[in-house]
């Protein structure tokens, strides 16, 4: 009877458990809260066979115990690894997209999960025994040696692959709720593999293992289920990946990035190596001899070369990698289709960087499994358009990212520099009817070109919205309706509900603790329509909120108004808090006020607008 009564109350703790873990709601943890939930209904499986077996006196059957504990183990990797990896969407088009590019380490898990389980039930390593009891026959199993080991190598592979994945999310996370939340999980989940581990290895002392192993696995999913509930799914959206591995590579092909003398070239390949390594991939950078050092002192001093535990990254001469590959007419030293290649053509003549474009397209025509998209990177000074045109011949979609051309885009406007534009409000006040959506477009291409965090606050199907949907590494906040709760439709795209202040405020917190230290641009479109449905008072005091918090850290904000739509006391109202404010109308550009700036000619502006004629004026 007090077997039974454990089991009852490890089956109600366990759906108890299910039960919090149905109902958590849009938050950091959304797109693992399937597995969980599968996870949980496994063990609660487990519990009810052992009660069965125990009420009629039978063995329980050692094939679905093995098969439901692969299940579990399998699950709980899956809701790991996609903490980690996913967009943060939900369904099978996520899960697809996971499974079509499986980091390493899962991909290792998983095929130890699904070895064990089918190795323990094709050859059935288990002797049933039996023995006397207070209760009635004992039973319980005896294992064959191979199989306790292959189960302490599940169980050190559970401890390698999820639970420090899940260890290694935590460290990334700036959030002190999701930190704590996910270092709860690391520690149940250490439970849930040495419980498992003991509860299937018991032998004769099975029947006191799982009583004490059921009870307490139950109450560690009840922990897991509460700590769900603390963070917040905007943490989720903005903790994880750097801004410059989005802005920089295309799934569709290869990506060829244009710098000059000041580019800022060591965030480029810094950010670059903290992404690829950090997720285990390994990183090939062929540079000029001359660049070598550079490279060598980047990566060294952010301390990613060759780190235990990750990728690794490796440094190669292109001078003496063609020299080698034309004496042995053999392929290029540490030449692999999975390694993620960054090659920077650097100052190297027309001659010689065609002679590089060369050799890779015909290692490229070699038969074998596609390759990983591919960086190239040149300077503008030293390349031409023919070089780039050589490029995109063997891979069409290759896009071209112009950093050197882009640095000032908006700062320009206002004639000054990026650097002198850093933590400014910027107010832009537009006519509706003109293309004013161009003026944001170069903001955001700004912060990309300095290869700095981007974010636009927009109304979805606004002229702003349609202008920068789909740029890389730009972050796009945009209020619907269709929505009651923060959710994320894409890599670069969330959608929050409409007229929420407080989400509002939220996701630009957790925007500036995601990239503390560093400058962030900030376009908010949504100020018109915030006054027109909530009034100029509440609206002002969000804003003066979102100042404060843009104020304490290095951020750029740039803020629309709708002229035609608010009375002049309120734009009144709202330019007292700008130093630099901007007009755009029918006219075109007009710098209203500009501290310290000299007046621009109206011819100047049209290269900068991409070559359409805007007539700037000005005071």
């Amino acid at each position: 009877m007090a077997h039974w009564s454990i089991d009852l109350l490890a089956i109600a703790t366990s759906c108890l458990a299910l039960y919090f873990n149905l109902r958590l709601k849009k938050n950091y943890f959304l797109d693992s809260k399937f597995f969980l939930a599968v996870a949980n209904t496994g063990f609660i499986l487990v519990l009810v066979q052992n009660m069965v077996s125990e009420l009629a006196n039978v063995p329980s059957s050692i094939t679905l115990f093995v098969l439901l504990n692969g299940f579990m183990a399998a699950s709980l990797g899956f809701a790991s690894f996609l903490l980690e990896r996913s967009g943060g969407g939900t369904g099978i088009r996520e899960l697809t997209g996971f499974l079509s590019k499986p980091p390493r380490t899962f991909t290792v898990y998983l095929g130890i999960v699904v070895s064990w389980t089918l190795l323990s039930v094709l050859l059935q390593p288990f002797q049933l025994q039996q023995a006397p009891g207070p209760e009635g026959t004992l039973y319980y199993y005896t294992y064959d040696s191979w199989w306790l080991a292959f189960s302490a190598v599940l169980v050190g592979s559970f401890f390698a692959g999820p639970v420090y994945s899940l260890y290694r999310q935590s460290l990334r996370v700036r959030d002190a709720k999701a930190v704590r939340s996910m270092r709860i999980l690391v520690f149940s989940w250490t439970g849930f593999g040495i419980m498992g581990f003991f509860q299937g290895t018991a032998g004769s002392l099975a029947a006191f293992t799982q009583d004490i192993g059921a009870i307490v696995t139950s109450f560690l999913f009840i922990l897991v289920s509460l700590a769900l509930k603390e963070p917040t799914f905007l943490s989720r959206v903005l903790a994880g990946g750097e801004a410059v591995s989005r802005a920089v590579y295309s799934s569709d092909g290869d990506t060829i990035v244009l710098y000059n003398m000041d580019s800022d070239r060591r965030k480029l390949v810094d950010g670059i190596a903290r992404e690829e390594l950090a997720d285990g991939r390994d990183v090939v950078c062929f540079v000029p001899k001359a660049d070598v050092p550079l490279y060598t002192a980047i990566l060294r001093g952010a301390g990613r070369q060759g780190a235990t535990g990750q990728g690794e990254v490796d440094i190669q001469s292109i001078e003496t990698v063609l020299s080698a590959v034309a004496e042995t007419n053999t392929l290029h030293p540490g030449f692999s289709r999975s390694k993620r290649e960054l090659i920077d053509l650097g100052e190297l003549d027309s001659s010689t960087s065609q002679r590089v474009i060369a050799k890779v397209r015909a290692m490229d025509a070699l038969p074998g499994p596609a390759r990983a998209v591919r960086i190239w990177a040149m300077k503008v000074e030293s390349s031409d358009s023919g070089l780039v045109n050589e490029i995109r011949d063997f891979t069409p979609k290759a896009r071209v990212i112009d950093l050197a051309g882009q640095q000032d885009s908006f700062s320009k406007l206002l004639d000054m520099e990026h650097q002198k534009l850093l933590g400014s409000r910027v107010l832009l006040e537009y006519d509706p009817s003109s293309n004013f959506e161009d003026v944001v477009l170069k903001f955001a291409r700004e912060f990309q070109a300095n290869v700095e965090p981007v974010a636009i606050f927009t109304s979805m199907g606004s002229p702003v919205y349609w202008r920068v949907k789909g740029q890389h590494s730009v972050l796009i906040f945009s209020s619907s309706t269709k929505t009651s709760t923060p959710l994320r439709v894409s890599q670069e795209e969330v959608l929050l509900p409409e007229r929420d202040t407080s989400l509002l405020l939220d996701a630009v917190d957790k925007l500036l603790q995601a990239y503390p230290g560093r400058s962030v641009g900030i376009a908010i479109d949504i100020l018109t329509d915030l006054i027109l449905s909530q009034g100029f008072e509440k609206t002002y005091g969000v804003f003066s909120s979102v100042a404060e918090m843009a104020e304490s850290e290095y951020a750029t904000v740039l803020v629309l108004v709708n002229s035609a739509a608010l009375e002049e006391r309120v734009l009144n109202g709202i330019r007292g808090l700008f130093r630099f404010q901007i007009r755009f109308d029918a006219e075109g550009l007009k710098r209203v006020r500009v501290p310290d700036a000299p007046p621009r000619r109206v011819e100047e502006l049209p290269s900068m607008l991409g070559g359409q004629s805007v007539p700037l004026g000005g005071s």
